[in-house]
């Protein structure tokens, strides 16, 4: 077994014979913040995992939630197809410009009579978007590479622990336990596409385009998400423990 894993457990073990742990953040982070301040970890957002080869995930034990596997931006002529996304596919919300949809192989309903599905291009070795216009094919809008989502499933998942734990609010400060550890290891890069292809892994975008407070267009971006639910994890990793 992985020596990451039982040092991970043995860390887990004493977080969780702590009892109640008052969150170091406000909001729906503050359970994985707060873990990770107790391992001692400072945030960052690099494309690495979390506790030596050991990618983290901390999950509300009674929430449905899919995870969030990794981020990965999709490429339109040579750059990041967000901007072009919004500008082209977002639609008008509370006085902002978003494009906020969670797209499958199937076609995936947007504003505005568009439709969007992905493909799986085994030849070109590529996921595309394809975009529609009441349901007639208008253009291929991005892609995201093989190559580049190999990488980040493997440099970030080949080992993965799931943290569950629960809040408790006591006179309005939140407090939390953790109570389970999973581990878990990749299968590969082939059961990843299968699962998109059989609409079990999906793509979430959310983008925003608002004011900033100086009053000039500002795009906001909690990036591109490739998720699976809880009850489905084990159709991409082995359960160790």
């Amino acid at each position: 077994m992985n020596k990451d894993f039982l040092k991970l457990e043995n860390e887990f073990k004493k977080i969780r014979k702590m009892g109640l742990i008052e969150s170091k953040r406000k909001g729906t982070s503050g359970l994985g913040y707060t873990f990770e301040c107790l391992l001692n970890k400072k945030e960052d957002q690099e494309c690495k995992p979390d506790y030596g080869t050991i990618e983290i995930k901390c999950k509300l034990g009674y929430t449905k939630t899919p995870i969030t596997l990794f981020n990965c931006a999709p490429i339109r002529n040579g750059v990041y197809a967000t901007r072009y996304i919004l500008d082209n596919y977002g639609y008008e919300y509370n006085n902002n410009r978003i494009f906020s949809r969670t797209l499958f192989v199937k076609y995936t309903r947007v504003a505005n009579n568009y439709n969007f599905k992905l493909k799986i291009n085994y030849l070109e070795k590529r996921i595309i978007m394809e975009a529609y216009y009441n349901n007639k094919f208008l253009e291929e809008v991005c892609y995201w590479d093989f190559k580049e989502l190999e990488k980040k499933l493997k440099v970030k998942l080949t080992n993965l622990a799931i943290i569950y734990g629960y809040p408790y609010n006591y006179n309005n400060i939140i407090y939390y336990k953790y109570l389970k550890f999973e581990a878990y290891k990749l299968k590969g890069f082939y059961e990843f596409l299968d699962l998109i292809n059989r609409d079990i892994i999906r793509i979430q975008f959310y983008m925003k385009e608002g004011k900033s407070i100086l009053g000039n267009p500002e795009m906001d971006t909690h990036g591109v998400a490739f998720k699976i639910n809880r009850k489905d994890i084990n159709k991409l990793f082995y359960r160790i423990f």
